[in-house]
């Protein structure tokens, strides 16, 4: 497999390009309060719900309290290193846990939030914790020629795995939303491409779109959306294979603004879990059945359901999202086998 030449990248602004996204002191959601929330709740300038401090940390508080075994996380299939070797004209992604994906075209190996620790907090000792085990330790992957950040969250930037990529031989170049790049750099990594929504890194190979998502940032009480947040749309030149990673988000007509851009889309990676409880959730959190509807605004062809199973991260049961993934399908007239809810380690040909 060749490797991505990032040294002749080249950034540029496709048409959508705008920056109603920053209100001048922070980044922001433009698309308005879910519809079931309460809309006089809703601050314009920051794009939020304000919820009450003390119910966010009283569920916060009884969810500390009230941990407990709740249903079955992800299974695991276990993965050797040559697992992962196909022909330049194979396509492949296969789920490595959370958000976790390795997607294969073109002979490039390109991972999107890569996250492998046993918790996804500031420190070890506490945090959410994983439910299941690795289907490969991260030292074993195979030769990454692209690292996809959606945001900052400990559950999607996890320090140990990033620093783990950033002391490879072969160090990958990551693309990352607006100034994430710092984070990153504090990681070990030295090309590191800093995107806005609606622009697009060119490189050898494969293209990068860094695009919208409903959602939030901050790795402290007090950095909350200084950093952007963002889906990718990865383009494979020769075989012309689109791939869209929704990074973390809420459900609103940005997939359809997305769907009108890339009218071929192969396959979308969806997240379907930390969902409930709803009145927190739905702004940041699609739920399964906004999940599939936001994969028939994409169009796409194929869909892996992710971001569930791994992280003890809400209060739905760990193996919930799977079962109302699997009901809201057949509420939809389209092929159920296009829809992809797989073990951690499994993957799928697109």
């Amino acid at each position: 497999m060749c490797a991505v030449k990032t040294l002749s990248a080249h950034l540029r602004n496709l048409p959508a390009f705008a920056t109603a996204h920053h209100n001048g002191r922070r980044f922001r959601n433009i698309w308005g309060a879910h519809p079931d929330s309460d809309a006089e709740k809703f601050d314009a300038l920051s794009g939020d719900i304000r919820h009450k401090a003390l119910d966010v940390a009283g569920w916060l508080l009884r969810k500390g309290i009230a941990a407990r075994e709740r249903g079955i996380p992800a299974a695991v299939r276990v993965l050797q290193s040559e697992d992962f070797e196909i022909t330049r004209n194979e396509t492949r992604i296969t789920w490595l846990g959370h958000a976790a994906c390795l997607v294969q075209a073109d002979g490039l190996n390109v991972i999107t939030d890569p996250v492998f620790g046993d918790r996804v907090s500031p420190v070890r000792f506490a945090g959410p914790r994983r439910l299941c085990g690795r289907a490969i330790e991260p030292e074993r992957l195979p030769r990454i020629d692209a690292v996809i950040l959606s945001h900052n969250h400990y559950d999607h930037a996890e320090s140990e795995t990033l620093r783990m990529l950033a002391r490879r031989s072969e160090q990958p170049p990551v693309f990352v939303p607006l100034r994430v790049a710092p984070l990153l750099r504090s990681f070990g990594f030295r090309r590191i491409y800093e995107m806005d929504w609606w622009q697009e890194a060119e490189l050898d190979g494969m293209s990068v779109i860094c695009l919208p998502a409903k959602h939030f940032s901050g790795r402290t009480a007090t950095d909350r959306n200084e950093t952007l947040w963002a889906s990718f749309m990865i383009r494979f030149e020769a075989s012309g294979r689109h791939v869209y990673f929704a990074g973390d988000t809420a459900y609103s007509s940005h997939f359809s603004e997305i769907a009108a851009e890339f009218p071929s889309i192969d396959a979308t990676l969806m997240p379907i879990g930390a969902y409930l409880p709803r009145w927190f959730m739905r702004e940041v959190h699609v739920s399964p059945e906004e999940a599939v509807q936001a994969f028939v605004d994409l169009g796409a062809k194929k869909m892996l359901g992710i971001h569930w199973g791994t992280y003890d991260l809400a209060d739905e049961d760990w193996d919930q999202p799977k079962r109302d993934t699997l009901s809201a399908i057949h509420r939809h007239d389209f092929d159920p086998a296009r829809v992809c809810i797989t073990a951690v380690g499994e993957s799928f040909d697109f």
